[in-house]
């Protein structure tokens, strides 16, 4: 953990954004994104299971494809995904990125709409967690997150594909 940064924690088979923001009393929550999934954690606790939902009901595909992962894999797969839509430069990703989209295409058989989907899928849960706090900044926030993080996912693709 990086001092003065909020930690990420998630538990076997559950994974949820939990900002232990207590701990840092000059830390301030400027990027919307990141408040947005601080609001829906204090709000929902663990959204994992709606998003792995709304998901699978909107990628069929992506639902049979995980059909052998556990909760605990998900749950890591999750963190991962709340980690990267956290991140607001992609360019310390580069070697991350690179390696997973390889590696979904390849071991898995990923297909490139998934992304989006899944993307889609946990916008859709933190705002409907939010319900009336979700406001324009947090959806503005939201799409040019998920765009910038598809676009990156997407230079990879073109070469794994």
């Amino acid at each position: 953990m990086i001092a003065g940064q909020p930690s990420i924690w998630y538990a076997p088979s559950l994974c949820f954004v939990m900002l232990d923001l207590r701990r840092f009393k000059d830390f301030k929550v400027t990027d919307p994104v990141y408040s947005s999934l601080m609001l829906a954690a204090e709000k929902a606790g663990d959204i994992t299971p709606a998003i792995y939902n709304r998901y699978f009901s909107q990628c069929p595909g992506s639902q049979q494809l995980m059909s052998h992962i556990d909760e605990l894999v998900q749950g890591k797969m999750m963190e991962e995904v709340f980690r990267l839509i956290m991140v607001e430069q992609y360019e310390q990703e580069s070697a991350y990125l690179n390696f997973e989209v390889k590696n979904h295409k390849y071991a898995y058989s990923v297909l490139p709409h998934m992304y989006e989907n899944l993307l889609e899928a946990v916008h859709y849960t933190v705002r409907a967690a939010l319900r009336k706090d979700w406001s324009e900044e947090f959806e503005r926030a939201w799409q040019a997150r998920i765009s910038a993080l598809i676009g990156e996912i997407e230079q990879r693709q073109d070469a794994a594909y």
